[in-house]
């Protein structure tokens, strides 16, 4: 496991706090924050490679293709598909291939929506405004 070094300013009573902790329990500063750190991180599941090396791909891209992968939505009889599909689960229950199809179209959204976030976090760091991603419509 690499190791990376942050530099973090802290209020003085914190570190009094963190420096306290270490020395009772006899290990560094470094130590305590790590733990502490861990007891707070979410639990979340690896993205294929694949899509890892796409998101990767995003610091590079225009601000103009960052926006329109922002934007990205399912179509509009993409998802009219995925919800009758979702009904008919709940409802009767789906055939292998409607199952199959389910899944694939679950897939294509949750990667959209990776996407768009990913996008949405470039442009927020490049200091756009990203409010109207959020404005609903009517």
């Amino acid at each position: 496991m690499s190791v990376q070094t942050i530099t973090v300013d802290l209020p003085e009573e914190l570190y009094r706090q963190l420096k306290q902790a270490a020395d009772s329990a006899q290990r560094s500063v470094s130590d305590i924050v790590q733990e502490r750190l861990r007891q707070d991180e979410p639990i979340l599941p690896a993205l294929p490679q694949d899509v890892e090396r796409e998101l990767a791909a995003f610091a590079f891209l225009s601000d103009e293709a960052l926006w329109q992968l922002a934007r990205a939505t399912l179509s509009t009889a993409e998802q009219a598909e995925l919800a009758e599909l979702n009904y008919t689960a709940q409802d009767s229950g789906l055939s292998p291939g409607q199952q199959a199809r389910r899944e694939h179209l679950l897939n294509l959204y949750q990667r959209t929506m990776v996407r768009r976030s990913e996008a949405t976090g470039h442009l927020q760091d490049r200091g756009r405004d990203i409010s109207s991603l959020f404005a609903l419509s009517h």
